[in-house]
């Protein structure tokens, strides 16, 4: 009778799969290490490429609303006074009467009425009003028929709702005038001290924004983080106050044309006829840096030239093609 041979199993020892375990945990480590940046550059650009759609079409909406402007008032909040910061109207009133009081038109060339017309006033809002978030942009509509200005349509949000409720939209929106980038600074305290921390350049340098009617520009920062936790405001050693966010963050600069404005130089309103009694003259314009003129300033320059994001800010306009 023939033999069977029979293989004998033979399993592993204790100490080969100890040595298998620790080679798998240092394999699992590099690629932990491998992978973890590589995540962070994944969310870092999936947050450039959202930033800057939601950053183009807000570029997008102010360029389309202020581009054509006949003229235009832009106001940081802290510039406002007492009076238009608690009174829109009584600031709409304010241009209508440095452009458009006792201007007339003709319907038929002969007989004259009172000029009709749209005041607009536009918010971007730096910190959240009642239920309207930080962010969000408002716009605020009147009317006038000669000097009786009404409240055409109240102040109303421009922006979709999805930019701040979308479970992969959600950011936090600042604004600031004019065109800067952002740089790496030191985590601030209470900071979080495993992650980067980015400021504009122009509020760490505490520089000026250096915009008119040829230049004007608007920084929109967008951060992750929808709550305050996502940046924290610090004061250096200089006294100089800014506004650290806690990476992802990204900025985009909407620069903002003035086509109508800058054809007139930027100075003055475009000076249209007026009447005084039975006398019929064209409005006067202003001088080069002054408030004074009944045509009023092209573009008027009423804001904070430093980076404060707990200022709102105004722009206050009227088209051209609106008047009646």
């Amino acid at each position: 009778m023939e033999k069977v041979q029979r293989t004998k199993l033979k399993g592993f020892t204790l100490i080969e799969l100890i040595v298998v375990m620790a080679i798998f945990s240092v394999l699992m480590a590099g690629a932990l290490a491998l992978t973890t940046p590589v995540s962070k550059m994944y969310k870092n650009t999936a947050l450039a490429e959202k930033t800057y759609s939601y950053a183009h079409n807000i570029q997008e909406y102010i360029q389309g609303a202020l581009e054509y402007s006949d003229s235009l008032y832009v106001y940081t909040e802290d510039k406002l006074g007492t009076t238009f910061t608690n009174d829109k109207k009584a600031l709409a009133e304010d241009f209508r009467k440095k452009h458009y009081d006792n201007v007339v038109t003709s319907d038929d060339g002969t007989t004259s009425r009172p000029i009709k017309g749209k005041i607009y006033i536009m918010r971007l809002l730096n910190k959240a009003a009642g239920t309207i978030p930080a962010g969000q942009i408002t716009l605020t509509e009147y009317s006038f028929d000669g000097d009786n200005l009404t409240l055409s349509s109240p102040e109303r949000t421009m922006l979709n709702d999805v930019y701040f409720s979308s479970s992969d939209s959600n950011y936090s929106y600042s604004y600031t005038l004019g065109a800067s980038k952002l740089v790496t600074v030191d985590t601030p305290t209470g900071g979080d001290e495993d992650s980067v921390y980015k400021a504009v350049k122009s509020d760490v340098q505490n520089l000026d924004n250096g915009i008119d009617s040829k230049s004007l520009s608007i920084s929109i920062i967008l951060d992750k983080d929808p709550t305050a936790s996502g940046y924290v405001d610090v004061t250096n050693a200089a006294g100089v106050t800014y506004r650290a966010f806690k990476s992802p963050v990204a900025v985009q600069v909407a620069n903002l044309p003035l086509t109508n404005i800058n054809s007139r130089n930027g100075n003055t309103g475009e000076p249209r006829v007026i009447k005084e009694g039975t006398v019929f003259r064209k409005q006067t314009t202003v001088s080069p840096g002054t408030e004074g003129g009944e045509a009023g300033l092209g573009f008027k320059n009423a804001f904070n030239t430093k980076v404060d994001f707990t200022n709102d800010i105004y722009f206050v306009y009227a088209y051209a093609d609106e008047l009646r």
